[in-house]
């Protein structure tokens, strides 16, 4: 059974992006959480931003989630080369 399903490329690609995002979306959380004036001052800006900083933590975890699966990938194709090394 085949459990590789994306390329090797795509797996670090999708990796890094993954971690840019959880760090950009963490510090997001942090600082509508710490309601920072910058980002809760004006008429426009939301109106319960505690609410706003969890849904960015919430991002983050699906981001983690992406982060985990492309990692379990490029476990998944070192192993199939190492076993293919060996036949």
């Amino acid at each position: 059974m085949q459990l590789a399903f994306v390329s090797p490329g795509c797996a670090m690609c999708c990796q890094v992006l993954s971690v840019f995002g959880i760090v950009f979306l963490v510090i997001l959380g942090l600082l509508f959480n710490a309601e920072v004036e910058e980002l809760t001052g004006s008429t426009e800006d939301p109106v319960h931003p505690k609410e706003v900083g969890r849904m960015c933590f919430i991002a983050a975890a699906v981001y983690a989630a992406f982060f985990f699966c492309c990692s379990c990938q490029q476990v998944v194709r070192r192993n199939d080369i190492r076993r293919a090394r060996r036949l």
